[in-house]
């Protein structure tokens, strides 16, 4: 898998890892410790034959009034590609009919939220998202999340309103506190992408979930006394295990099972820190990451009705998935790099501590291959000062060394060989771009249709059909060390201003039509300008579709 991204920390708590020899950056803040409580009665329903209106309310707070607030911007950023990109899925594949409310930046205030909400719609049979990525914090016993003006809003006051509303089946998701953190890094499964999703595997998976189910499903990314991880690559962890993993890359038809997995892997993501690390966060009351649910939905048919209760964090459980040595099959990694590659296979439980002595340690010559006898294994390494951790299912995967020179794992189609490997990982991106593109406009609500060429891009706003005609350039740029590939705007507006918007690439070679621009900086006559200038004229996060 590809992510191009920027690493960008500050004021943060310094720990060593000395299992790893990496330096563990931690942020931690007031707004750090959090409680939860809510009780919600569940109704069973039959499923839904009628058409399907998701309306999800998006709070995506990256411009906070204190700028040590917006240290998570980026990956708050990231967190609304990722829920746009599932989404825009369920969408194209005709699930249900998506409407989009993004309050985002300066618009992300308590008052436009409670408007929001408040006057929010909906029929019997239709959904209702509330998702929220930024700060939180618990006052008097009450959990809140915290707004762009740095106000408070009760859990429980979001939860009124949304339940005041018809909705069938109605989700409460935060991902609140983010806290940036370099050394962690989330689980991350190789597959065969949007080949699946085009051609139609997941489709009764998503019916199942999104039409299947009635009730409220109230999710945090951690649990008492805790803290939510974030960082620039994956976004929140919970966001992206819970989402990216366990919605998009690998769906199952029972809510239940995919909170529990995403659960899992943010807690074993905190596992894996050297107990001496864990140790010192244990001293400010930070034990874990444990997501939490205050309920889950309950599926519509009577003959299947989740009847386990949410496991509770103080009991040793063990999701039977996370045993790769009980699987059968065959997953074999090819080296297609020039050097031999050293890596484990993780055989920890991931609900107690992680201990080195549990893993087995591989290597793979250059231009060999190795077999692990077992159909699902966890495997990590560590590159460059960068960890790197996958969950492999039966299959045949590849080392190979990106166009940054950072050592990767990819899933290995059957026409992939040594002589041709480099069509999949060294991306030129000045020609993967070159073509028609199309993203969202959040603030206009219309559909852009943007054309690269070799010397400009052509942006054209349907229906207005208003062009804006400038020049774009792929530049790699060193941040904290390490290059990443930035894609630069230029154009000039009406009154002859000049402006230059500088946006991060990320780009899953799974989904090889698909990229995700991340907004790092601007400027408008040569001088940086600050995010609250830019909203105006800027798209955060833009997720761009290749069309024909």
């Amino acid at each position: 898998m590809i992510f191009k991204f920027s690493l960008l920390f500050n004021y943060y708590l310094y720990f060593f890892t000395s299992f790893f020899s990496e330096s563990i950056f931690i942020h931690s803040n007031d707004l750090s410790r959090v409680k939860f409580e809510s009780t919600i009665d569940l109704q069973k329903i039959e499923r839904t034959n009628k058409p399907v209106n998701f309306k999800a309310v998006m709070v995506i707070c990256d411009n906070y009034i204190s700028p040590e607030n917006n240290e998570i911007a980026q990956s708050v950023r990231v967190d609304m590609g990722t829920l746009t990109q599932m989404l825009n899925i369920l969408e194209n594949r005709k699930i249900v009919t998506v409407e989009k409310i993004i309050l985002q930046g300066n618009k992300a205030t308590l008052a436009n939220i409670q408007k929001t909400l408040k006057t929010i719609t909906s029929g019997p049979d239709d959904i209702i998202l509330f998702y929220f990525s930024g700060h939180g914090g618990m006052e008097n016993g009450k959990t809140f999340i915290v707004t762009a003006d740095e106000r408070n809003l009760h859990r429980v006051d979001i939860e009124k309103m949304i339940s005041a509303t018809p909705a069938r089946l109605k989700m409460i998701i935060t991902d609140a506190c983010s806290n940036a953190i370099e050394g962690l890094t989330g689980t991350r499964s190789l597959s065969k992408g949007n080949k699946d999703i085009d051609a139609g595997v997941f489709d009764e998976t998503y019916k199942d979930l999104f039409l299947g189910y009635k009730g409220m499903m109230h999710l945090s990314s951690s649990t008492e006394g805790e803290l939510a991880w974030s960082n620039d690559n994956f976004g929140g962890f919970f966001t992206y295990h819970f989402i990216k993993e366990g919605l998009i890359k690998k769906p199952v038809k029972d809510w239940n099972a995919i909170f529990s997995n995403a659960k899992d892997k943010t807690s074993q993501m905190f596992m894996r820190l050297p107990i001496e690390d864990r140790s010192k966060l244990a001293k400010e009351g930070v034990i874990n990451q444990t997501a939490k649910a205050f309920s889950m939905p309950t599926l519509s048919k009577k003959t299947d009705v989740i009847t386990a209760p949410i496991p509770d964090k103080t009991q040793n459980n063990t999701n039977t998935t996370n045993q790769p040595n009980k699987v059968s099959g065959k997953i074999t990694l090819y080296n297609f790099t020039k050097q031999s590659v050293n890596f484990y296979i993780d055989n920890n439980d991931p609900s107690k501590e992680w201990l080195p002595s549990k893993t087995q340690e591989k290597r793979v010559g250059a231009g060999k291959k190795l077999s692990i006898n077992s159909g699902a294994a966890f495997v990590g390494y560590v590159y460059k000062g960068e960890d790197f951790y996958f969950e492999l299912e039966n299959g045949n995967y590849f080392f190979a060394l990106d166009e940054t020179g950072i050592l990767d794992l990819f899933y290995k189609d059957d026409d992939i060989n040594i002589n041709n490997y480099n069509s999949v990982v060294q991306i030129d991106y000045n020609t993967l771009l070159m073509g028609n593109w199309a993203w969202d406009d959040t603030q206009s609500g219309e559909t852009v249709l943007t054309n690269f060429s070799r010397k400009k891009f052509v942006e054209t706003y349907h229906p207005s059909n208003a062009e804006l005609i400038g020049e774009w350039s792929i530049r790699q740029e060193t941040l904290d060390g390490t290059e990443y590939n930035l894609l630069t705007y230029f154009y000039q507006d009406s009154e002859g201003s000049t402006y230059e918007l500088d946006y991060i690439i990320m780009y899953d070679y799974e989904f090889p039509d698909e990229i995700q621009l991340v907004f790092l900086v601007a400027y408008q006559n040569d001088l940086e300008i600050s995010y609250e200038e830019a909203e105006g004229f800027l798209e955060p996060t833009i997720i761009m579709y290749r069309t024909e």
